[in-house]
Parts: structure tokens; C-alpha cells; sequence
């Protein structure tokens, strides 16, 4: 319970910080993508702006490194805690319960390694039990009958789906 606490309250930081003064090359990426806004809101996007700023917001809302480094959110070099997700725009992965359980990153400048990054897999995350979107699949299933599940790659073709009015898509992770 309390690594879904945590994973929730980073969720809702980084969301935060899209629409701060720094967010603003997440926010140029997803209107460069055509992102609606309503999407942006729907999915939780967010941003990681450096190495240590999730690390300070969570510090003060009682968390402590070990738990951080147990969800996935951090890693120590040398005697150096930082953020694995800094300079990424956040999606959250949502499990089939509604809870946050890992994020997706996306590289939002060139640099030498992955564009995307996943949390690694962790107490509450393992990567091959999980789908993307799968918590609004399951609204939807609560609305209507179901009759087909498109599974597509990534995140961004789940999300270009979804805006093209197919809400029954996820992908795999």
C-alpha cells in the first residue's frame, strides 16, 4: 500500500510539473504529437524536469530513498541519489485496479541512450502482467459490451488510437 501511495503522489508531481515553467518542452512534444489537452488530463501525462527534484517533493511528503529506489523512481551513483526518469515527459501505467504501478518515460532531447525508459520491474510492476491503459479498458468494459481488443506496441500508438475514437486498445509493455 504504501509503494501505490508513493506511486500515486509521484504520478500527480509529475503531472504538476507539466504545466510549470519547466514543463514547457513535455508540453511543445505533446502539442508537436497533436496531443488534445482532454488526452494529456486522461492519460496523467507529467514531466521529470532534473535528477533530484521527485526526490526533495517526496522526501517532504514522508517517503524515504529506500522506498523511492523500491518503486523504481531512483537510483544511487556513487553517493549521489537522481532521478532515473530526469528530462523525461511521464506516463503512468495504471493497473487493472486504478493504481499507479510504473511509468513510462520519454526522452524529450537527443542524448546517447533510450528514448523510452520503463520502470524496472518492481514489487508492484512486472512489465509482462501488465498492459498499458488496461484500468480504462476495463471503464470502458463497465459502459459496453467489448467485442475485439486492438493491442498495439507503445504508449504514443495507444494514445493516437484512443484519439482516433478506438478506446478499446492497449499495448503491451
Amino acid at each position: 500500500e504504501r509503494l501505490y501511495a508513493l506511486m500515486r503522489d509521484a504520478a500527480k508531481h509529475y503531472h504538476d510539473n507539466l504545466y510549470g515553467e519547466r514543463g514547457k518542452l513535455a508540453r511543445d512534444y505533446l502539442e508537436a504529437r497533436q496531443v488534445p489537452q482532454r488526452l494529456v488530463t486522461r492519460f496523467g501525462f507529467g514531466a521529470s524536469y532534473d535528477g533530484e527534484e521527485i526526490i526533495n517533493f517526496l522526501l517532504g511528503k514522508g517517503y524515504t530513498r529506500a522506498e523511492m529506489k523500491e518503486a523504481g523512481l531512483i537510483e544511487q551513483k556513487a553517493d549521489r541519489w537522481y532521478d532515473v526518469f530526469y528530462g523525461r515527459l511521464m506516463m503512468p501505467i495504471i493497473n487493472n485496479f486504478g493504481e499507479v504501478v510504473a511509468f513510462g518515460g520519454r526522452l524529450l532531447e537527443k542524448a546517447d541512450f533510450a528514448k523510452y525508459k520503463n520502470t524496472k520491474e518492481t514489487m508492484v510492476f512486472n512489465k509482462s502482467k501488465t498492459l498499458y491503459n488496461i484500468n480504462l479498458l476495463k471503464k470502458l468494459k463497465r459502459e459496453q459490451t467489448i467485442r475485439e481488443v486492438i493491442v498495439v506496441e507503445g504508449y504514443m500508438d495507444t494514445i493516437s488510437l484512443y484519439q482516433a475514437g478506438f478506446r478499446n486498445v492497449v499495448a503491451s509493455m
